[in-house]
């Protein structure tokens, strides 16, 4: 999956979070996207006008900093946002290797309000095949032979903050990404917080696994409105299995049933997982394909009390 770092974009405002710290908040205008499905590896946002949205944007590796930027966005007053009800898509491309990629992604995203994609991968050339106007909030993981990865939510609202977290591989030593994002709920005085999160993968013990999730935990705690924590959270054993388990019974998060359940899985257990506080799914589906070694999930979620 490809997003486009050649567009033109305001550059940034920074300001400090606190005197004590070093991590930078960054004032940025929000460009409007057009998500361009192209050919081959690629899939490119190209950027039209701007926003008047002004998300913070926090790219200090610090969930301290993130939780003060969220504190300050939901001060922010709500201007449209996202419907009660609306679809989202979890899918893992695989670096967009498969040549069908782009054409089987520009299918689902048209029928998509918000999407959590993992190793996502900005390149240059493309050919385009369909627009749609999305806003993304891409944060580079993993470089390989000079092309970034990462995770990337896009969604047809602008958020309203942005942060970056990074964990590192055990083993590899490459980091793993995640997007935390806050959006606005259409006639709602209440925020979305959504975590797309690729975890980390090689390890004997799950220390580094649960260390990564414990990032956005308190995260998720102090939010009042609705959650989404979802993306590649690499279940493959019992002992993760559990760690994620007991980390969403403590901070109340339910997670989306598949029937029939298609969702990729290692040793027999599903990698993919999508949870929800404060929000109920209508229809769910994973979907087989050909396109990546990850299957798709979808899910049409309502707002409770909506």
């Amino acid at each position: 999956m490809s997003w486009s770092c050649e567009a033109p974009s305001k550059h940034p405002e920074t300001h400090n979070v606190s005197p004590l710290t070093s991590a930078l908040l960054r004032k940025q205008r929000r460009p409007r996207v057009s998500l361009v499905a192209a050919l081959g590896q690629c899939l490119w946002m190209s950027i039209g006008l701007a926003s008047e949205i002004e998300p913070l944007v926090v790219t200090a590796d610090r969930s301290q900093e993130c939780a003060a930027a969220l504190s300050q966005g939901r001060q922010a007053l709500n201007v449209g946002g996202l419907p009660a009800s609306f679809s989202l898509l979890n899918w893992n491309v695989e670096k967009a290797k498969h040549p069908d990629l782009i054409s089987a992604f520009s299918d689902f995203a048209k029928r998509s309000d918000l999407i959590f994609l993992q190793e996502a991968v900005p390149l240059r050339k493309t050919d385009t095949v369909i627009e749609q106007s999305l806003y993304k909030a891409f944060v580079r993981g993993y470089i390989q032979n000079e092309i970034d990865t990462g995770v990337l939510t896009l969604a047809r609202v602008p958020h309203l903050v942005h942060c970056h977290l990074l964990a590192t591989e055990p083993w590899l030593r490459t980091p793993k990404a995640t997007s935390v994002t806050l959006y606005p709920l259409a006639n709602s005085d209440q925020t979305l917080l959504t975590v797309n999160l690729h975890a980390i993968n090689f390890s004997f013990g799950v220390t580094a696994y649960a260390a990564q999730l414990n990032a956005v935990a308190g995260l998720i705690a102090a939010h009042q409105g609705p959650v989404i924590f979802g993306g590649d959270l690499n279940t493959w054993s019992k002992r993760r299995q559990r760690t994620l388990e007991s980390l969403a019974s403590d901070l109340n998060l339910t997670a989306v049933p598949f029937s029939p359940d298609y969702r990729t899985t290692r040793f027999n257990r599903a990698l993919d997982h999508l949870y929800v506080r404060g929000l109920t799914w209508r229809t769910t589906q994973a979907l087989p394909v050909t396109t990546s070694d990850h299957n798709p999930l979808i899910a049409t979620l309502q707002r409770d009390g909506a």
